[in-house]
């Protein structure tokens, strides 16, 4: 079984910036933070550059990345940030072979893309979460800094049923996948499109209207996405307001529940939010269905 690789005070760390620029103000606190747990924070002096969309050049980020996930002395890579262009660091990353030692990774939101192509192709489990102490919740970051550092060896999430198959008492074992929902979707035909037979697959998403989740779920359900999966747990959904104020993204997802002939959940405080509790992905869990639902994952 896979497990997460930990952390010990004084270990090297890197932040890397492999999608859109955050603030210097951010990666400053950011650096501070892991720095404040003990850790050796280690931060390239290209990880910003001029770009049209991103962080820096291709060229240059994924060189950031690629040195990020080689480099022999450091023990985790941290996404500064999500946004925009993981996906296009990835044909250069197919043409590696992977490192002898897997090593921590943490990002979630556009870095869905880098988390499902190494936990595909690399078989590295991957850490869906981010570091901000302006936007997280304290117990979001104190969750992640359990994980980091193998203070917790395992994560039991409460969840609710959103379908007749979820109220059923049985127990799934299966590794989990899955992210931002617009990147799974954009994952389709690639190199890194998510592989869904028999896992846990974990959906999130933010600022999208109703008829676009839909639109985002129908396309994936027509791709056989679903068609062998285990179960589908959703995170968060935010935001995603009409213009008059209302919001129809609950409604949409409770209408995809109940049209799926598999368990479909909810555990909130895993997504874009201020409580944003990590969720380890590539690895095993356990679901237990029925009357209380429970997501157990063992680190």
């Amino acid at each position: 079984m896979k497990k997460l690789p930990k952390l010990n005070p004084g270990d090297k760390v890197e932040i890397i910036a492999p999608a859109s620029r955050c603030s210097d103000l951010h990666l400053t606190e950011l650096k501070t933070l892991l720095t404040g747990w003990g850790l050796d924070c280690i931060v390239s002096p290209n990880i910003f550059g001029n770009d049209l969309l991103c962080a820096n050049t291709d060229t240059i980020r994924f060189e950031s990345l690629k040195n990020a996930l080689f480099d022999r002395e450091t023990k985790a890579v941290i996404c500064a940030r999500g946004g925009y262009g993981c996906m296009r660091l990835i044909p250069a990353l197919s043409k590696l072979s992977a490192p002898t030692l897997p090593k921590l990774f943490v990002g979630m939101s556009d870095i869905t893309a880098l988390n499902l192509y190494l936990q595909q192709t690399w078989q590295w489990p991957v850490i869906h979460g981010a570091l901000a102490k302006d936007k997280f919740s304290p117990e979001s970051i104190e969750s992640l800094r359990s994980i980091l550092f193998g203070a917790t060896t395992q994560i039991t999430f409460s969840a609710l049923p959103l379908n007749k198959h979820a109220k059923k008492n049985r127990l799934i074992e299966a590794d989990i996948t899955g992210g931002n929902l617009c990147l799974i979707q954009t994952s389709l035909g690639t190199q890194w499109e998510i592989e869904s037979r028999n896992k846990i697959i974990f959906l999130e998403e933010t600022n999208e209207r109703g008829y676009r989740v839909d639109r985002m779920l129908e396309h994936l359900r027509q791709a056989n996405v679903f068609h062998h999966a285990a179960a589908i747990v959703l995170g968060d959904f935010l935001e995603g307001n009409e213009p008059n104020g209302t919001s129809l993204v609950q409604p949409v997802l409770e209408r995809f529940a109940q049209s799926c002939d598999i368990p479909v959940l909810h555990i909130k405080g895993i997504g874009h939010g201020h409580v944003n509790f990590p969720i380890p992905l590539g690895i095993l869990a356990q679901l237990q269905l029925g009357k209380q639902i429970n997501l157990v994952c063992s680190l």
